[in-house]
This record gives structure tokens, C-alpha cells and sequence, in this order.
């Protein structure tokens, strides 16, 4: 092998393993943006969850008498903080369908009581 041989397999070589190595950042950029989510999430479901827990409050300190809207209000809070948990351990589209079915409880809740 001549010289000009060895260094085109070294050139194939070092392009094989920078092709391997992808964009420089793009792992970490993604693992940031993944706990960003995550972050959120979570924050919109423990808002979500303590407004709810408050509106329940609210109104049976205000007089209102239990019944179904109790329930469709207490579901929601569950369904919330649920989703807040899931948020942080397991899916973030996971736990944004179940924060958002607690919210549609909730809402059962003000319609029931109409």
C-alpha cells in the first residue's frame, strides 16, 4: 500500500466515526428539553390541582350542599394530581391526557351543580 491508500482509509475511517458521533449537543439538548416538559407539567398540574382542591373548599365553606358536583370535584383533584405524578415519573402525554380528564371532571362538577 502506498501512502496516498493509507491515508484515504484513515480519512474513511475518521469520517465513519464523526457520521457515528451525530450533531455535537443534540443528546443533551434533548435531555433538557425532555425535563423542561416534565417541569411544566408538572407545574400545570399541581396549579390545576390545588384551584380545584379550592373551588371544592370554597364552595362547601360557603354553604353549598354535597352531591354529585363533590364528587366530580374531588375526581378532577385525583385525576390532577395524578397526572402530576406521571408527568415526573413516566409520560408527559400521559400525564397530560389524565390532568386534562380531571379538568373535564371538574367542569362536570360546575355543570351538575347548575
Amino acid at each position: 500500500m502506498t501512502g496516498n491508500e493509507d491515508g484515504a482509509a484513515r480519512a474513511e475511517q475518521l469520517r465513519a466515526g464523526f457520521q457515528q458521533q451525530g450533531v455535537p449537543g443534540l443528546a443533551e439538548d434533548d435531555v433538557r428539553k425532555d425535563r423542561q416538559r416534565r417541569l411544566v407539567h408538572t407545574v400545570v398540574a399541581a396549579v390545576l390541582t390545588l384551584g380545584g382542591l379550592a373551588l371544592l373548599v370554597v364552595r362547601l365553606v360557603r354553604g353549598d350542599q354535597p352531591g354529585a358536583w363533590t364528587a366530580c370535584y374531588a375526581a378532577g383533584v385525583v385525576l390532577t394530581a395524578v397526572g402530576g405524578v406521571l408527568a415526573r415519573r413516566v409520560s408527559t402525554r400521559l400525564a397530560f391526557t389524565v390532568v386534562l380528564l380531571g379538568v373535564v371532571a371538574m367542569s362536570l362538577g360546575d355543570a351538575v351543580s347548575r
